[in-house]
């Protein structure tokens, strides 16, 4: 596994180009969660400030005490992290943990349980993740708590790796690309086109099914993590328009993969592609080479890995080439949208209870979409048509999980 060169092009039967960029700014790159927040409800993603990351402690704090009023919830998206981040010390070479260390916490359930509790916590310090090792401690106070958040999971995670004979050979794996149109990509408007810069984080690349060592045999695969497959709205009962009263709004956990988690998976298999070995075809073409015919069915496997129950679940879309293209399709569409500056308030969503203070008119921003003019609302319907289609594709197939033994 390597990255290919910068120079080269990866043409998919003359319907899209990828090629590996060293600068994603100036093609003003975006990532799936502003794509995916963008589609959902464009106001929020336009109109909301970006929040500066919080800075890192310094330095570990000296005064340690427990809560007044016991160890309360912890928090979900810290834990992901954190889970996150222990399975890369577990594959990471050349990091804080010895390969010695990283085998025996892999192999035997005793030795991962006894690094959790007695050496996790001094790493994190170590690497300077300060609030991770906080987090940490505070799931420490609770032996229940920490077992339910940290321990289960990765015992689960443990043993799949172990009787599936999984090789793991890249975790938190950066990619930036950029994706270009051809005439073929939009099907009925061949002057429409551009690019879209792409950036974003491959959780973990394995190797299923096969040596470990090598790439030769056996079926890579692009596996993501998630803490939980996420939380849905439940609104019940009507309004009281009488006493000025809003629906009550619960929540209820989604027990499915859902299209986002499709849409996130697909747009990995497309970063993925400037990770396979072109070596071979630079070497016979004898570096003369600038473009590189690629197919649309690959040996790749998409998973989805639920942190929740250990549960995973592959993405087997019902025609590989209509979802590419699709998606594709939308991607462009919501590129154009969303740097125009186009917003509107999705209905049903949060930001409907504030109205905006003015409101242009649905032509008034014109988009350049390749050859053609496009009013931005259009562009944003042609995506979410788009999307459509390609959430028509979708199909899941839930992997068997290791016996207990």
């Amino acid at each position: 596994m390597q990255q290919i060169s910068h120079s080269l092009h990866l043409n998919y039967e003359h319907l899209f180009k990828i090629q590996r960029v060293r600068n994603p700014f100036v093609l003003r790159a975006v990532s799936y969660s502003t794509l995916a927040s963008y589609l959902e409800c464009p106001w929020c993603t336009i109109m909301r400030k970006r929040k500066r990351a919080a800075k890192e402690l310094a330095q570990y704090p000296t005064m340690q005490q427990n809560s007044l009023f016991g160890p309360g919830l912890p928090d979900a998206r810290a834990i992901g992290t954190l889970l996150h981040t222990l399975i890369n010390l577990l594959h990471t070479t050349n990091g804080s943990l010895p390969k010695e260390k990283q085998a025996l916490c892999l192999a035997q359930p005793e030795q991962l349980v006894q690094f959790i509790h007695r050496d996790l916590h001094s790493i994190l310090q170590q690497e300077g993740k300060i609030t991770l090792a906080l987090t940490l401690r505070d799931l420490q106070y609770d032996a229940k708590t920490l077992a339910n958040a940290l321990i289960e999971p990765m015992l689960r995670y443990q043993r799949e790796l172990a009787t599936t004979e999984t090789a793991v050979f890249g975790v938190a794996e950066r990619f930036q690309l950029k994706l270009s149109s051809t005439r073929n990509t939009f099907t009925e408007h061949p002057g429409r086109g551009g690019h879209v810069g792409l950036i974003g984080e491959l959780d973990q690349i394995r190797l299923r099914s096969g040596q470990r060592d090598t790439f030769s045999r056996g079926t890579p695969a692009i596996v993501e993590f998630k803490k939980s497959l996420g939380w849905k709205r439940k609104e019940e009962g009507a309004a009281d328009v009488s006493s000025g009263s809003a629906p009550e709004v619960e929540f209820q956990a989604v027990l499915q993969p859902t299209e986002s988690h499709a849409m996130q998976l697909m747009i990995y298999w497309l970063a993925f592609q400037t990770l396979w070995d072109t070596e071979e075809c630079v070497r016979k073409q004898k570096g003369m080479l600038q473009e590189i015919p690629m197919m649309l069915q690959q040996p790749l496997e998409l998973i989805l890995y639920n942190f929740h129950d250990g549960s995973q679940y592959q993405l087997l879309p019902s025609n590989y080439k209509e979802a590419l293209l699709a998606l594709i399709e939308c991607m462009f569409y919501l590129d154009w949208a969303m740097k125009s500056g186009y917003a509107f308030q999705a209905p049903e969503h949060d930001c409907r209870r504030t109205a905006p203070l003015t409101e242009l008119p649905a032509h008034a921003i014109q988009v350049q979409v390749g050859e053609t003019l496009l009013p931005a609302k259009e562009c944003y319907l042609l995506a979410r048509a788009a999307f459509a289609r390609f959430k028509a594709t979708i199909r899941w197939q839930q992997l068997p999980q290791p016996a207990l033994v």
